[in-house]
Parts: C-alpha cells; sequence; structure tokens
C-alpha cells in the first residue's frame, strides 16, 4: 500500500527547503556586494587590498604626509611579524608625477622601502611580507577605497579576513588612536 506524506511533514519539508533557499540566497548577495580591491605594488606585485585569509588595514598617504605616516607605521611595527594581518599603504601620487618620471619615482619608493626593513631588522621586528606600497599615479585605486577627495590627513581602512570593511578612520594622525584601533579589532 502506498503512504503519501502527512501534510506536517510536507510543510517541514517546505520550511526546511525556503530556510535553505534564504540562506543561500544570503550568502551569494552578500558574497556578489564585496568586490575585491587590488592593485600593482611598487614593484610591479598585484596586491589584495582587502583580501582573504586575513586582516589587512590600508593607510593613505602622500608626499605631505611622510612624517605622520612614519609615526603611524611605527606604532604598528609589533603587529608586522603576525601571519594574520597584511599591511598596505597607498600612496596618492595624482597629478604630481608624469608619466616619464615614474620610473624615477618607484626607484625612491623602493629605496625608501629598503631602509625601512633595516630599521625593522635592526629593531628585531619580523617584516614579514613587507608593507606593500601602492603608488597611485591615476586615482583609481583611491576611488576603489573611498578616498578620491582625500588629500591633508593620514586615513586607515581595516578589512576582515573576509575582505569586508571593519573599520574606517579618517584622521588617523594620531599614533595611539590607531594602536587602540588596532588592537580593538585583533
Amino acid at each position: 500500500m502506498l503512504r503519501l506524506p502527512s501534510f506536517t511533514g510536507c510543510l517541514k519539508t517546505g520550511v526546511f527547503l525556503s530556510l535553505n533557499f534564504l540562506l543561500v540566497s544570503m550568502v551569494t548577495a552578500q558574497a556578489a556586494s564585496h568586490s575585491s580591491i587590488s592593485a600593482q605594488d611598487v614593484n610591479g606585485k598585484l596586491v589584495a587590498l582587502n583580501g582573504p585569509g586575513h586582516y589587512t588595514v590600508v593607510l593613505y598617504t602622500n608626499p605631505d604626509l611622510e612624517d605622520a605616516t612614519r609615526k603611524v607605521t611605527h606604532v604598528l611595527d609589533p603587529y608586522r611579524s603576525r601571519s594574520d594581518i597584511a599591511f598596505v599603504r597607498v600612496l596618492d601620487l595624482r597629478g604630481g608625477v608624469p608619466p616619464d618620471m615614474r620610473g624615477i619615482v618607484k626607484t625612491e619608493i623602493r629605496r625608501q622601502q629598503a631602509k625601512e626593513d633595516q630599521r625593522l631588522k635592526k629593531e628585531g621586528v619580523a617584516s614579514g611580507d613587507k608593507a606593500p606600497i601602492i603608488p597611485d599615479f591615476n586615482g583609481s585605486t583611491l576611488d576603489a577605497l573611498g578616498w578620491d577627495s582625500i588629500y591633508d590627513e593620514v586615513h586607515l581602512v581595516i578589512y576582515d579576513p573576509h575582505g569586508n570593511e571593519v573599520k574606517r578612520l579618517e584622521k588617523a594622525n594620531d599614533p595611539r588612536q590607531v594602536a587602540k584601533l588596532v588592537e580593538g579589532i585583533m
């Protein structure tokens, strides 16, 4: 004799399938709303600014903010050897460097990066994968980060291991404030 499923059995199955569909839809929508931001660093390597698998601290800087940026990066030195945190600096060079001079500028950035590596080594800080510097000559990376009209302050954004923005600090010139913020998230 053939048994037909009961009404409550069908209802339970329908609710289960509806909840599964809703969950899959939400995950898909979240993944679709999250877009990856990547750019080439000073060495031509593609760097994911909100890459998966680790927290990423991204700093905005420009040549006028060199001293303030140095203070902020120094306070982040203790985090450099951690594998769950990546650091990226985006250097705003919009409109300031003619195309035929960009190679010279990149060479100088690499020289400064080597000096920083020596400083870290001398202080016993394992710099790991370093802190890539992305020279943004045309503003495309800054636009992707929402920093298209930024000039006078160091800015910071932190992404979680899934590539989602966790925190944004529009005035990150105070190293103590940055250290508290990073410590609170990590």
